[in-house]
């Protein structure tokens, strides 16, 4: 399918400032089909993404593949469903990340939020996962983890501990598993969900060389890194070479081209622009009469570069 008309021009309008001209990566969205995935691939050129991994059921990725080439690069979901057995969740998962790599994968996702642990009862540090660990070790591949939430969850949807634990708690099974396989490459998702407490994150790099975090969840981390500017600032051009860009779109059916670019629209201005603006994503979590706003960080440009295209390169395995 050919490129049409900038999608924009049915949105939010032109990219708020190209200051980067180069190639970014976007390595963390989520994707289903090649229908439903044209139209989030369409909004993220219009915004400078030439690449994006997309966490897929391994048997989509070939189609995907196909449609997109080399743009696309696969994140094997880790399937969870055989849970309750054992072997099997082992060696169908291995085998999952050992086809997907032959196609193309970079990393493989999986899942830790504390509903899912409560319910459960299986974390990041369960044992049934080292066989799975250690091939994306041999494959030289990168596990995508997902760990906790923002403080506003703790506060409400996870307010009884006895159940939840407290946020603190929930980074036990990560340092676990980053003590146990030192070689092991991880990408915490959404800042490793944590950007309320960029302390935390600077001693959790300090202790664990192997352990990045990506920018996704764009509400969350443009809310959180906007409300202290300068801390920020400074965080992202301290651990430039810690940080990869993405945006966690989901492709689905119903989605407009807005929905898309408001992700690369917010986080372009957080990165690159100077002085607040009005934010294009809605967030219930902000009490401001006037709405969200998101603060532009005006980084240098060889943090930019780091962050939207060099650490894909080095975490991921990524060349364009």
């Amino acid at each position: 399918m050919p490129l049409e008309a900038p999608l924009y021009s049915e949105g939010l309008g032109r990219p708020p400032v190209q200051r980067y001209g180069g190639p970014i990566v976007d390595a963390h969205t989520h994707v289903e089909d090649v229908a439903n995935t044209w139209l989030l691939f369409r909004a993220a050129q219009d915004y400078g993404v030439q690449v994006f991994c997309g966490v897929v059921r391994p048997q989509a990725i070939d189609a995907l593949r196909r449609e997109f080439g080399e743009s696309f690069r696969p994140i094997v979901r880790v399937d969870h469903s055989l849970l309750g057995q054992p072997a099997r969740f082992v060696r169908e998962n291995v085998q999952a990340v050992r086809m997907g790599r032959a196609k193309g994968a970079v990393a493989a996702k999986f899942w830790y939020a504390p509903r899912f642990v409560a319910e459960t009862h299986f974390r990041f540090d369960n044992p049934a996962l080292r066989p799975i660990l250690a091939t994306l070790v041999e494959l030289g591949m990168t596990a995508l983890v997902h760990v906790a939430d923002p403080d506003y969850w703790f506060e409400r949807q996870y307010s009884d501990v006895a159940r939840y634990g407290t946020k603190d708690q929930q980074y036990e099974m990560l340092e676990k598993t980053l003590s146990d396989l030192p070689d092991l490459k991880v990408q915490g998702a959404h800042f490793g969900g944590d950007p309320e407490d960029l302390d935390h994150l600077r001693r959790l790099m300090d202790k664990y060389p192997n352990f990045y975090v990506d920018t996704s969840a764009t509400k969350w981390i443009a809310r959180e890194l906007s409300a202290k500017p300068a801390e920020s600032r400074a965080f992202l051009i301290e651990r430039a070479d810690r940080i990869v860009f993405g945006s966690d779109l989901v492709a689905f059916g119903d989605a407009t081209p807005a929905h898309y670019a408001s992700r690369y629209w917010a986080q372009r201005w957080l990165w690159e622009g100077e002085g607040a603006r009005p934010s294009p994503i809605p967030d219930p979590c902000v009490t401001d009469p006037e709405g969200p706003k998101v603060q532009g960080l005006a980084l240098p440009d060889d943090v930019l570069a780091k962050v939207y295209t060099g650490n894909a390169r080095r975490l991921l395995g990524i060349e364009i």
